[in-house]
């Protein structure tokens, strides 16, 4: 059975499309930007959004195991004593966390190759992508590169 739009009824308003997108500005001369700089051009800088869309590109770069990602020795020891003091710099990706910033502002990919990557795979960015926490540590441990 349908409803009937009374005059009461506000009318229902389409879902906001979220267009994938980085500033070239964010790039350096081989196209790598940081995932969150990615976020932030997808979210017009917006932090709280940013934050939001950077924790679940992460998730699912690490649910299809992407291995384009890269960072600086000196940015994965950071990473690694982060997470020997608290777990939570790989467990919690959550918009509400700034262990996402740190980690995604550490993490480098090729920014137009990543877009491709996830309209290919068909990312969804409202939808939650939580991998489980060994994977995560696999992913970041096995498949991140130094650069």
């Amino acid at each position: 059975m349908a409803t009937e739009q009374t005059e009461d009824t506000p009318p229902e308003e389409p879902p906001v499309e979220i267009v994938l997108r980085y500033n070239k500005d964010d790039t350096d001369e081989y196209g790598f930007a940081s995932v969150w700089n990615v976020a932030s051009a997808t979210c017009d800088g917006d932090t709280a959004r940013t934050r939001d869309m950077a924790g679940r590109m992460l998730g699912f770069l690490c649910k299809k195991e992407y291995e384009h990602v890269v960072c600086s020795s000196t940015d994965a020891a950071y990473l690694d004593e982060w997470f020997e003091r608290d777990k939570a710099i790989l467990y919690n990706w959550k918009a509400d966390s700034e262990t996402t910033d740190a980690i995604t502002q550490h993490a480098y990919v090729p920014a137009a190759a990543m877009i491709s990557f996830l309209k290919r795979e068909k990312f969804k960015p409202t939808a939650n992508y939580s991998p489980r926490r060994a994977d995560r540590v696999a992913w970041f441990q096995e498949k991140w590169g130094l650069g």
